[in-house]
């Protein structure tokens, strides 16, 4: 009995799974996506009050992204020169290139946080809905973006031709 009721149940559920659907989803590109991909300088600053100490901040942050780039190209050609120098996938000379490309990685931090904290001072703002300092943000975030991203592709070239050996 309970075979027979387990078998015509089981029957009943891959039938369910058989119905076709006579308009299925379009899988065409929709306008929404994308949306992140677009540049947020796009966003048209909105009129914003003044605050001092909040551009004081923003100024430290930027400085302190341009440390972090400092430290940054002060590793880079030894990195580059480890990395050039370096042997076969475990050889002193490539472990030498893998520790200078992790130093060169660390020095990154200051950017980075830099741009988590810009991100950050943005996101509160938007959500409470009370803006500050606008265009001074959103020109720190761009050029904090733009010394994280060089970073980036500097680091990932040198870290694809340490793979490469």
């Amino acid at each position: 009995m309970f075979a027979r009721l387990f078998l015509s149940s089981s029957l009943f559920a891959l039938a369910a799974c058989g119905v076709s659907e006579s308009n299925p989803p379009s899988l065409a590109y929709r306008n929404v996506e994308g949306i992140m991909n677009r540049p947020m300088r796009a966003i048209a600053p909105v009129a914003s009050a003044s605050d001092p100490a909040l551009a004081s901040r923003i100024a430290e942050l930027v400085a302190q992204a341009e440390g972090g780039q400092g430290d940054f190209a002060a590793a880079l050609p030894r990195t580059r020169s480890a990395v050039s120098a370096a042997g076969g996938a475990e050889s002193e000379s490539w472990i030498a290139a893998q520790l200078a490309l992790s130093v060169l990685d660390s020095s990154r931090s200051e950017t980075v946080a830099a741009l988590v904290e810009l991100d950050a001072i943005f996101a509160a703002q938007t959500s409470a809905g009370e803006p500050a300092e606008t265009e001074r943000l959103l020109t720190a975030r761009e050029r904090v973006i733009a010394l994280y991203q060089g970073q980036a592709e500097s680091y990932e070239a040198l870290l694809a031709g340490l793979r490469s050996r």
